[in-house]
């Protein structure tokens, strides 16, 4: 049973699948005796062999489907369509004919029956049930690739869509945070208390304010950025924070320049920073020191000091929003170790790796 499906509807699968079928099998014998005798059958005389020839057609037809079940998993219609077609037309052909010819010998052999009044002539019938039967399959292999890929190929569509609208939720709670009213608010009031105290460190405020919000806005549908856009975000922010705290918030980055055009979501590295500030108190006997660095090239490291116990539920939030962001673009897992410092490695998104996470999502949406 398909999930999601209700029974109903399944039983009026089956039943409508029956019924086509049936009505094959029937059609078959009766062009089958009509061009052997000149006549059409009759529902007294014939109705055993009307019943046999439903009964066969819907055994030939639960072979098909189990057959091609299993052809399915080994042979993929999108990338070997020509292959997955001939293997399957031979092979259902063998089965039905070796199953028509089975049946054929226990009706013949062991009830006593004659298929057709016209025994003596049955080699011929033969050949005309065979050819049918390539015709038959032909066809049906033909409709069923189609079919199967292009209810693959919906399927794939809105799973994509959905994984789209998911990720698009993701990097919005991220960007969300940056221009909440709370945030601007803090932002105008630091940049009230200023005016009046250094207008030159107001004035560039204002200016790295800006900064933050060009960026929110530019890559509000940016799934990835160059790491070296995502450091120079950082830095506004960081200079936001430390008008804040003074030199208590401490950022220290350390990237070779051969990762700067690596590829990372944007606002990943600032949430964590975001977090350790949130989650820390900053202060004169307390001081944050955030450092970034490189592990390999394969990771990037941020780690913060800790002054006070970690929220860890309210950390795991962003954390998880990180983590199913990075779920899109790479299988490297993101590590997370809560030390004598709270250190995350975020895995490296290369270019290359990026392109080849777009020829896999284009490669679903045409998998036929």
């Amino acid at each position: 049973m398909q999930p999601g499906l209700h029974p109903t509807i399944i039983m009026k699968r089956y039943g409508l699948l029956f019924a086509i079928v049936s009505a094959l099998g029937v059609s078959i014998f009766i062009y089958l005796f009509y061009s052997e005798t000149g006549k059409l059958p009759t529902l007294r005389n014939e109705f055993q062999f009307i019943i046999l020839s439903i009964l066969l057609a819907n055994l030939c037809g639960i072979v098909i489907s189990i057959i091609d079940k299993g052809l399915n998993k080994v042979i993929n219609w999108r990338n070997l369509f020509f292959t997955r077609f001939v293997i399957g037309f031979f092979v259902n052909t063998t089965a039905v004919v070796i199953l028509i010819g089975l049946v054929g010998v226990v009706i013949v052999g062991y009830m006593g029956f004659d298929v057709f009044p016209f025994y003596d002539q049955m080699h011929e019938e033969i050949w005309k049930l065979c050819i049918l039967t390539l015709i038959i399959i032909f066809t049906y292999e033909v409709f069923y690739g189609w079919f199967y890929s292009y209810r693959y190929f919906a399927t794939t569509q809105v799973d994509q869509l959905r994984s789209e609208r998911w990720q698009m939720e993701l990097q919005f709670e991220s960007l969300k945070s940056q221009i909440s009213p709370h945030y601007l608010f803090n932002c105008l009031n630091t940049i009230s208390s200023l005016l009046y105290k250094d207008s030159r460190i107001a004035e560039e405020f204002i200016r790295r304010m800006a900064d933050t919000f060009r960026y929110v806005m530019d890559n509000q549908h940016q799934k990835l950025v160059k790491l070296s856009e995502e450091l120079a975000f950082v830095k506004s922010y960081h200079y936001l924070m430390q008008v804040r705290y003074h030199e208590h918030l401490q950022l220290d980055i350390n990237i070779p320049s051969r990762l700067m055009d690596s590829l990372v979501p944007p606002l990943a590295i600032q949430m964590l920073i975001e977090n350790a500030v949130k989650h820390n108190e900053i202060s004169k006997s307390h001081p944050l020191f955030v450092y970034i660095s490189a592990q390999d090239n394969t990771l990037i490291n941020i780690s913060s000091t800790k002054t006070i116990a970690t929220n860890a539920h309210s950390l795991n939030i962003g954390l998880a929003n990180i983590r199913n962001r990075y779920k899109f673009f790479t299988k490297e897992k993101i590590v997370v170790k809560d030390l004598d410092k709270f250190i995350v490695q975020l895995p490296v998104i290369k270019s290359t790796d990026q392109a080849a996470q777009a020829d896999t999502v284009n490669h679903k949406l045409m998998h036929a």
